[in-house]
């Protein structure tokens, strides 16, 4: 078991009622900082321990020094004097947790076997559940945002982009997510041949076509820059990893879809992102915001960030501080019987 303790002295605070504050109104897709809560000890309700319950230090290092490293800025920034126990999520005192704040654990079948058995206002596990709050980084909270950002841009068609060796489970749960009596998309399946697929795709071959008709009857010399389709204004791409997506982006671009906004869920992800392709293919991604120390290393970034969140939202729930608030991996908003992540689309 792995134990580290943050503690210092505060007075007894007077206890109050549940707070409305700090809410943000702007558009959460996009990450302006984080949330700035500062609230003084005699506001405080919460005195107990922050027990996290993390993963076995030897087996799961790397995340561990990143996620740990998070929870203890998050810790520093808000000025939580509460203590802090990081304990190993296999065996951990249960009884004890109860009686304080749990943090974790991150195993879904743990998580899976203690979801509802602590107070609603007494936990934040990490991974997906159905009783208690939670935060993940799972693709249902991805799915989520970018089903929400297509709605209220009044989205009802869209195109869809599947690469034939992916993983088909996020594919098929964005699509039982999409798919309704108003929403629909046009899919198509790349392999090999891409190239030629996306064209036909983009209809940019019957363009070609009619140009080549026109050139042959005509005695002067055309300007000419295929058309591509216009029933739908956004493409999304299910690659298997990030090189995969910049090859697809670039034949999209490549094939005169120019004007399309194209996104990819990053869920699967464990590479280096690219910002340079990124940029220069202009796809913009589902994921935490690549605005803190550790940028575009995905393994790094995620685990610094969800150890950041999940101290910032357990301190938020603990004192019954309700609202809308910006983190480094989603941005949430938080009432006394729900909390909603909507990861940013960087």
């Amino acid at each position: 078991m792995l134990l580290v303790i943050i503690t210092s002295c505060s007075s007894v605070p007077k206890e109050r009622a549940p707070s409305e504050q700090f809410l943000q109104k702007e558009d959460s897709i996009e990450f302006n900082g984080v949330t700035d809560i500062s609230f003084q000890d005699f506001e405080k309700i919460y005195f107990g321990k922050f027990i996290v319950a993390a993963p076995n230090y030897k087996e799961f290092s790397n995340f561990n020094t990143y996620f740990q490293l998070g929870v203890l800025t998050a810790a520093k920034k808000y000025g939580i004097s509460n203590v802090i126990e990081f304990e190993n999520q296999e065996n951990f005192d249960r009884s004890d947790a109860n009686n304080n704040f749990l943090i974790g654990p991150l195993s879904n079948d743990l998580v899976r076997k203690i979801d509802g058995l602590f107070l609603k206002d007494r936990a934040l596990l990490l991974n997906d559940a159905d009783e208690n709050f939670f935060i993940s980084l799972s693709e249902k909270p991805q799915i989520f945002a970018l089903s929400e950002h297509l709605e209220k841009n009044n989205s009802k068609r869209i195109g869809i982009i599947s690469d034939a060796t992916n993983d088909k489970f996020i594919e098929r749960e964005f699509k039982r997510s999409w798919f309704s009596d108003e929403n629909d998309a046009v899919t198509i399946e790349v392999g090999d041949g891409a190239s030629e697929r996306i064209e036909n795709f983009l209809d940019v071959s019957e363009s070609k076509l009619r140009y080549e008709k026109i050139d042959k009857a005509s005695f002067s010399k055309l300007e000419f820059v295929p058309r591509s389709r216009k029933d739908f204004k956004e493409i999304i791409i299910f690659p298997q990893n990030p090189t995969r997506l910049y090859e697809i982006a670039s034949l999209v671009r490549f094939n005169y879809g120019l004007s399309y906004e194209i996104f990819s869920l990053t869920s699967r992800f464990d590479q280096l992102i690219d910002k340079n392709e990124i940029s220069l293919h202009k796809i913009r991604l589902v994921d935490h915001t690549y605005e803190n120390k550790f940028g575009y290393d995905l393994s790094k970034s995620r685990s610094f960030s969800l150890g950041f969140d999940a101290m910032l939202i357990s301190y938020a729930i603990a004192n019954k501080i309700n609202g809308d608030y910006k983190g480094l991996l989603s941005a949430y908003n938080l009432s006394s019987s729900e909390l909603i992540a909507r990861p940013y689309i960087n």
